[in-house]
């Protein structure tokens, strides 16, 4: 998104990283040439437009950042936490990133190279690999989808495990390692060209044949609860708005069948109505999203049923396409044509229905 300012000028948010840019370099990150203390607008000696130079634009979203990695030229994000607003987030991160955790093939909680301290603010950067919205690549058959909710559920299960409510589950929350599906990492506001080049554009791959990791990010609000301690927390307002605690605001309630609710409402706001393809998970999603949490699933129930459903299901709609509800029907026609030459070639090559990484 190019930035309100018709000279391509820095934003106010934008401030933040070039006064913090020569810190990070020194700790072995280095940002766009925009937020560089030195930075002479590339445009200016071009005689371009600022839209037509690669330093002329700013991205939507300016709490997390792109940078590079000196070292290997690895491309992470920086995310940027004020811990007065969020004092857990550093810590809990921290723990589900740990050695043994992050060996765990459970857990899917993003993990952090490193954190770094401000050294102007009490402001934390925790270093992450680059991650990617699920919605970002389109779902090509309902088996990549069904494996996109069955790490989810996995990941969540793995959470509560160890007595943390997440507390802020909704879409933008729930990323995947696109590596698999994309020939390089994307511009962050040139999403269909490069970050090393903006003028290369990049090339994009179906997940059942590259298999990706889902990961549940942002604990921002999440709690962690010690052995016996009674699953009690003030009410919040998340990314989902739906939640019916919300009703009885301000109080009290128990965030780990907040989780449930907003899981179940992810799957189906953000799958099941824009898309033809998961009636089947209709009756599971009503049982997470019931009005009364006692009447909620817990984590482990909604596991068992989630994984006793995905061994129902038939080969045949596993592989059938993922119809998306706004396509057009000439689209939609064409899609299907190409869908069946391409799932011929899978079955031959003896790739799986539902694609695990």
């Amino acid at each position: 998104m190019h930035c309100d300012y018709l000279d391509g000028g820095l934003v106010n948010a934008e401030f933040f990283w070039r006064d913090h840019y020569t810190f990070l370099e020194e700790k072995g990150y280095r940002l766009r040439p925009r937020y560089s203390p030195d930075w002479e607008p590339s445009w200016i000696k071009l005689k371009k437009d600022p839209s037509e130079c690669e330093d002329g634009y700013c991205q939507l979203r300016l709490t997390v950042m792109q940078a590079t990695r000196i070292s290997d030229s690895r491309i992470v994000v920086l995310k940027q936490i004020w811990e007065e607003n969020t004092p857990t987030e550093v810590e809990i991160t921290r723990f589900f990133s740990n050695k043994r955790n992050a060996a765990n093939p459970e857990n899917h909680s993003a993990f952090v190279y490193e954190v770094l301290q401000s050294p102007i603010y009490k402001v934390a950067f925790l270093v992450m690999p680059y991650l990617m919205r699920v919605h970002d690549i389109k779902f090509a058959t309902v088996g990549e989808v069904m494996e996109c909710f069955r790490q989810i559920f996995e990941g969540l299960s793995f959470i509560h495990s160890h007595r943390v409510a997440h507390r802020d589950f909704h879409i933008f929350n729930v990323m995947m390692d696109p590596m698999p599906l994309i020939s390089e990492v994307p511009h962050p506001v040139r999403r269909r060209k490069s970050y090393v080049d903006p003028e290369r554009k990049i090339k994009r791959y179906i997940r059942t044949v590259h298999p990706v990791r889902y990961y549940i990010i942002d604990f921002g609000l999440s709690m962690e609860f010690s052995p016996g301690e009674p699953h009690v927390a003030p009410i919040i307002m998340g990314g989902d708005h739906s939640l019916p605690e919300l009703k009885n605001f301000p109080g009290d309630c128990d965030p780990f069948y907040v989780d449930i609710y907003t899981l179940g409402n992810l799957i189906r706001e953000h799958f099941m109505q824009t898309s033809r393809s998961l009636s089947f998970m209709k009756p599971l999603v009503d049982q997470m999203t019931r009005e009364e949490p006692d009447g909620r699933l817990t984590i482990e129930q909604a596991v068992q049923q989630f994984e006793q459903l995905l061994g129902s299901l038939p080969q045949r709609k596993l592989r059938s396409r993922y119809v998306y509800r706004n396509e057009w029907l000439l689209a939609r026609s064409f899609r299907a044509v190409r869908h069946l030459y391409r799932t011929i070639s899978y079955v031959r090559a003896g790739l799986p229905a539902v694609p695990a990484p």
